[in-house]
């Protein structure tokens, strides 16, 4: 029994100094720069239990990183669940650390990449020849409002989405919910996000986080000539059974088209930085992702992101396949307020929007999509 008694004891012992020696080098490592081992286990053990990627985000602005954000490196973050958003902030980060090291960073007129001059082309040949079609939109709506990263579902919304004229329109069909079904008590919830109760109102009154966008109008934001996105090769990754080339973005401020409405709030327009997903192939974009760049500090949302995932996908009523968006996933946050949201989105049901209807004969009437 002393026997024993003593092996426990050495145990314990041991275990309280692997303890003591871990925090150490984490209290050390706190005021630190970030090395890509530290920053990946942060990321597969902490993220949305005892920290979330915004605090990640904001102690790499204050500190900065250890590691050169490779494209093999952002491919490690990404697949330990890493958003677009600390993927911009560690690109940042790595800019400041090669200024400061007096590092020579290429300004003015780059030369001409054939690759993304080809995606560029085809990209807006889609948008010229995508036809006008209807879809469901289904909407899950989830929340962090302490700031923990786990999400809990709020409710579940859905659309008739229209795209007709190169436009987008979105028309509820979700059955209203009671009202007062919870309620949060705080201003910020009232005018933001108190989010029940949205069945039935257009997608512009809907209370809590929501987008729009995610179709042609999204890709043109980009591949538009007046966006003047600035393109920087960023490695290959395998989508699915698709080899991809994968290219960083910028889109400046005075160019951007990206539009943050905050009821009470003036319209904001920041600019934006993201990455592209193009099959080395065809040369379509499979997957954008992309978040703010310049939020400014007092606006009630901090940043937002969003993630878009596209597929060949068969428009019953017409022949062939179109490049249309399948999966979205948007967040939205106020990190002062610790107070975040995500809406998933899926796109199901597409079919052609017919532009005229008959009524009695040979009468048509245009019929208008919905607004």
């Amino acid at each position: 029994m002393k026997k024993s008694f003593a092996v426990i004891v050495a145990l314990f012992i041991c275990s309280a100094l692997l303890v003591s020696v871990k925090s150490q080098s984490r209290s050390q490592a706190a005021n630190g720069p970030l090395t890509l081992q530290a920053l990946n286990a942060m990321l597969r053990r902490e993220a949305g239990r005892s920290t979330i990627e915004a605090d990640l985000s904001e102690r790499i602005e204050q500190f900065g990183i250890a590691f050169d954000p490779t494209p093999d490196a952002i491919s490690q973050l990404r697949k330990n669940g890493a958003h677009q958003y600390l993927i911009n902030t560690v690109k940042r980060a790595a800019d400041k650390l090669s200024a400061s090291a007096g590092k020579v960073v290429a300004t003015g007129l780059q030369p001409a990449d054939p690759f993304i001059e080809e995606t560029l082309k085809v990209m807006r040949d889609y948008l010229d020849e995508l036809p006008n079609f209807i879809c469901q939109l289904i909407v899950l709506r989830h929340a962090d409002r302490v700031g923990a990263g786990a999400w809990t579902e709020d409710n579940t919304l859905s659309y008739e989405l229209t795209y007709n004229g190169k436009e987008e329109s979105y028309k509820p069909i979700t059955p209203p919910i009671e009202a007062g079904k919870r309620s949060f008590g705080s201003v910020f919830e009232s005018a933001m996000n108190d989010i029940f109760g949205d069945g039935g109102r257009p997608i512009e009154d809907v209370r809590g986080a929501s987008s729009k966008g995610q179709f042609a109008s999204g890709i043109a934001s980009i591949f538009g000539a007046e966006s003047k996105a600035v393109f920087k090769p960023a490695g290959k990754e395998r989508l699915g059974n698709r080899q991809t080339i994968l290219y960083d973005f910028r889109v400046p401020k005075e160019s951007s088209d990206m539009q943050v409405r905050v009821k009470g709030f003036d319209t904001y327009i920041p600019g934006y930085s993201g990455t592209v997903w193009i099959d080395a192939e065809t040369k379509r974009v499979l997957r954008i992702s992309e978040a703010t760049d310049d939020m400014p500090k007092s606006h009630p949302l901090t940043y937002g992101e969003t993630s878009v995932d596209y597929d060949m996908v068969k428009l019953q009523g017409l022949d062939g396949d179109f490049l249309l968006p399948t999966r979205a996933e948007m967040i939205q946050a106020n990190h002062g307020q610790k107070r975040y949201y995500r809406n998933v989105m899926y796109y199901k049901g597409y079919r052609k929007f017919e532009t005229d209807i008959k009524i009695g004969g040979d009468v048509t009437t245009p019929q208008k999509p919905p607004r």
